[in-house]
């Protein structure tokens, strides 16, 4: 399953304002490809959007706790938006098959 995860961070949270978190921050960030293998869970993106306190990722995986248990090994408190997505061509597939269901 893909799932897009909206990560926000207040101000008062963030380590670019208490540098004295970001080693801890950035050993979190440089280990998720080990645990990503660890969890099985597939990074197809992950992207900052520093000024606005706001992250980005396009994440695989079989389950949601595999999800939370990824996002949670960050060293930065925030809350996330976890919404499950699919690919466009398998959108399409599926209104086709709906179509064909239809006319029976």
């Amino acid at each position: 399953m893909l799932f897009h995860i909206t990560m926000t961070h207040s101000e008062d949270n963030c380590p670019a304002y208490h540098t004295e978190r970001m080693p801890e921050v950035l050993n979190s960030m440089e280990r998720l490809e080990t645990v990503g293998k660890e969890l099985n869970v597939k990074a197809h993106a992950l992207l900052w959007g520093a000024p606005a306190h706001v992250a980005f990722a396009v994440l695989e995986a079989d389950n949601l706790g595999a999800i939370a248990r990824y996002l949670n090994t960050i060293s930065i408190i925030q809350e996330f938006n976890i919404t499950p997505v699919e690919n466009l061509k398998d959108v399409i597939e599926f209104g086709k098959a709906a179509i064909e269901r239809a006319k029976k």
